[in-house]
């Protein structure tokens, strides 16, 4: 078995986007469906605990015995992984759902014609799983003085769910996002984290683990959690593909839904599975395992619960021009329940 880390040691994490982890067994193992060669895909995906169902399947096997090699491959955040869908060079990517809603909507990406399908969930918000921070002794404690004193906020990409969250919590203080100055570096969260002691930002979003690490690592403060008010248990990420892609090749989708399925199953039910998984993947210490928050990880697309995405965009402005919210609907491929339940595998860790 071969398998890469995403190097999350310390404010090196900056190191992220270059190793890329290969799942499952070598490909010319053999699959419990009777496969000599496993079917090889390729998942973008950004390295936190938001996609521990991704990172459990992995590391317990469940693609390998559904058939297939999963190389997953780190990315900065969701948008990122478009101009991968477009190209061919990923064939799925894991991410928060805002950035391809946009693309969707538009139609397009850089110029580019773009048509994607979700086709499952990843994640919803829970507590501590996303937040804002800041340095001891700062000067700004609370969201409403960020947007007084007009602050520097670091958000990993433009166009993605960062601009949700943070224009949800500048509302419910009175304030909006154009009160505060967005700083977007290209090295994404991994950027943030050493921008941020370093005094070029004044407050950080970060996923976990990357959020324990700065808390541990340099120091940092939790300033505001996202999972609040109309956010509390917000979807956050699915798998997108594009159209041509999961209509070409459904027994893959298929089989990459089951694996997922018991994935997400046991992440959800098993806070272990995920710490040793982002242990094996991410590098991360035992500590940092033991005290990050995880996110849930549902086992169906729930399209009323999926439709407070677009809703909430619509809401906080991030869809100028449309008269209504975006239909979820017309993303979901093939159906809303996808993700089949299916008897968890044995295989050891």
């Amino acid at each position: 078995m071969r398998i890469g880390r995403f190097a999350y040691s310390g404010v090196a994490v900056a190191a992220i986007g270059a190793v890329t982890a290969i799942a499952g067994c070598s490909v010319g193992a053999t699959a419990a469906s009777g496969q000599s060669k496993l079917t090889t895909i390729t998942v973008d995906s950004v390295p936190a605990s938001e996609e521990g169902g991704l990172y459990v399947a992995d590391y317990d096997g469940f693609f390998a015995q559904q058939g297939l090699a999963v190389k997953i491959v780190p990315i900065t955040g969701g948008e990122a992984g478009i101009p991968d869908l477009q190209s061919g060079r990923a064939d799925l990517v894991a991410g928060n759902y805002v950035s391809f809603i946009l693309a969707q909507m538009a139609g397009k990406f850089d110029g580019k014609p773009v048509n994607m399908r979700i086709i499952a969930a990843g994640s919803q918000l829970q507590p501590g799983s996303e937040a804002l921070y800041v340095m001891p002794g700062s000067r700004f404690t609370t969201v409403a003085s960020l947007a007084a004193g007009h602050a520097r906020v670091g958000l990993n990409t433009r166009n993605d769910v960062g601009d949700l969250m943070v224009t949800a919590l500048l509302e419910s203080a009175g304030y909006w996002l154009t009160d505060i100055k967005q700083v977007i570096p290209a090295g994404g969260f991994p950027a943030l984290l050493t921008m941020l002691p370093a005094g070029k930002v004044d407050a950080i979003w970060l996923p976990q683990p990357l959020g324990e690490i700065a808390e541990q690592e340099v120091g940092a403060v939790p300033l505001a959690d996202f999972d609040q008010g109309s956010l509390q248990n917000f979807p956050f990420t699915g798998y997108i593909g594009t159209t041509q892609w999961v209509d070409s090749h459904p027994s893959t989708v298929a089989a990459f839904l089951r694996a997922l399925g018991e994935g997400q199953e046991l992440a959800d039910t098993d806070r272990a599975a995920v710490e040793a998984a982002m242990e094996k993947y991410t590098g991360i210490t035992p500590l940092v395992a033991d005290t990050m928050s995880i996110d849930s990880y549902p086992l169906q697309l729930d399209v009323p619960q999926l439709q407070r995405v677009p809703d909430s965009m619509f809401q906080y402005g991030l869809t100028p021009g449309v008269k209504s919210p975006y239909q979820i609907t017309n993303m979901i491929q093939p159906e809303p329940n996808l993700i089949p339940a299916s008897p968890r595998g044995t295989t050891p860790r």
